[in-house]
């Protein structure tokens, strides 16, 4: 009996106030008794809602005592001054100008100007095989406004469909007027205003600089031309404005005189030169090749389609004229242009084929050299190819054509037609790398 009672003590446990003791519910009386099958470790089993509440009660962290201490990240490496100037050097100007906001180092060297032309200079490099150095193409639309506009020149090629947004360099009151691209020179865009000024602007920083006003009084039947370019001798870049109008001749009649104004950019303000000579400038931009400015003329006393290009040296400050290509045929319109750094003459055999002529060396006839022929493939009556704007490294050609873009394949001999959103309409169009030159004196960026 007595065996039986201590075998029960045994099974049944009474609780204690130890401090190994289990804790009760204080609201009940007595406390609970486990079953005869139920170990003495174990409680009673529990319903299924106690069994979501233990699980959930089971994944909150475990509380602790200790104060939670905040980690601070490792300290980033020191790298030689020369290694992060390389490895800047070799970022897209958009993605530089972010950068700026990282530190005043980065500020001060992202805006000196040695690391700026360094970084130009891997710009031209990279910018035909990566496409995050991709040269832009600026046009010139006049649906519903006038606008400027600009997309990726990647994009263009390799997308069927592409969208050109609008770009804010200079803001006037009057929308309705005509602004054209004079060109464009290690990324900055020389703009003619109303053929009263020009604006440099540098569309990747969004930086523009307004020269001053050239001061040429208006007459009947007047007209200005501009050239933008870089003279290598003196590193700056130089603004040539050719301005023509009529006046009476000494032997009756009337002929054209064309002043000649010149102005850098370090200094800013126009000077006049010797007026032109060498007959009269067609009403187009100067292209820039090889630190020369080049036009079409029409010799004086010519008539009909006389046809010859002059150079404006612009360290010498001196015009020459340029030998041509034999062109052969008789009868053709002629366009002058840039293409891939070399000077360009697109020839137009009108509803036949157009002729693409580049020159590689001034002062050599022979190293004129024709590249390729483009057909037409309707009537085009007064239109004509416009010269290529380039052509990238599968041979393909970008062109304009009845104010549309057009690419066109010389080895396979046919057309392509890309969309561009937002510039349905194309006056004309140039091209310009990405950089951080700056348009104003001071150099910042």
């Amino acid at each position: 009996m007595e065996s039986e009672n201590r075998e029960s003590e045994a099974t049944h446990p009474l609780p204690t106030n130890s401090k190994n003791s289990r804790v009760t519910d204080p609201t009940l009386k007595d406390p609970p008794m486990s079953t005869p099958s139920s170990s003495s470790s174990s409680s009673t089993s529990p319903g299924p809602s106690q069994k979501r509440q233990n699980n959930d009660h089971n994944l909150s962290p475990p509380q602790t005592n200790k104060k939670r201490t905040k980690k601070t990240p490792p300290p980033l490496p020191n790298l030689p001054h020369e290694l992060i100037i390389e490895i800047l050097s070799r970022l897209p100007a958009k993605s530089l100008i972010k950068f700026r906001c990282v530190s005043k180092s980065f500020k001060s060297l992202i805006s000196n100007p040695q690391f700026i032309k360094t970084h130009l200079e891997k710009v031209k490099n990279l910018s035909r095989n990566d496409p995050d150095f991709s040269p832009e193409i600026v046009i010139s639309s006049s649906e519903p406004l006038f606008r400027l506009k600009s997309c990726s020149l990647y994009s263009v090629y390799n997308n069927p469909v592409t969208d050109a947004v609008v770009i804010d360099y200079y803001l006037l009151k009057d929308i309705y007027r005509y602004d054209w691209v004079v060109g464009s020179c290690d990324g900055l865009v020389c703009l003619g205003i109303k053929q009263d000024f020009v604006v440099l602007w540098n569309p990747s920083t969004r930086v523009f600089n307004r020269l001053p006003d050239l001061g040429f009084a208006k007459k009947l039947g007047s007209y200005t031309v501009f050239g933008f370019g870089y003279d290598s001798q003196i590193d700056d870049y130089k603004v040539l404005a050719m301005f023509c109008f009529l006046t009476k001749s000494v032997y009756g009649g009337s002929r054209y005189v064309t002043r000649i104004k010149v102005c850098a950019l370090k200094g800013e303000c126009w000077r006049r030169l010797e007026d032109f000579g060498l007959g009269l400038p067609y009403d187009v931009s100067g292209k820039h090749v090889d630190g020369k400015l080049c036009w079409p003329v029409m010799p004086e006393g010519s008539i009909g389609s006389a046809w010859s290009i002059v150079a404006f040296d612009l360290a010498q400050e001196m015009f020459e004229e340029v030998v041509q290509p034999d062109y052969g045929a008789v009868g053709y319109e002629r366009v002058l242009g840039v293409l891939q750094g070399w000077l360009c003459v697109m020839c137009n055999y009108q509803g036949v084929r157009a002729d693409v002529w580049v020159l590689k060396e001034f002062g050599v006839r022979d190293s004129w050299t024709k590249l390729f022929s483009i057909p037409y493939l309707d009537d085009p009556l007064w239109f004509h190819y416009s010269v290529p704007l380039c052509i990238d490294v599968g041979g393909e050609v970008l062109l304009e054509y009845k104010s549309v873009l057009v690419i066109y394949n010389p080895k396979h001999g046919t057309f392509r037609y890309p969309v561009m959103n937002g510039a349905s309409s194309c006056i004309e169009a140039d091209v310009y790398i990405q950089s951080l030159v700056s348009p104003v004196v001071d150099g910042q960026v």
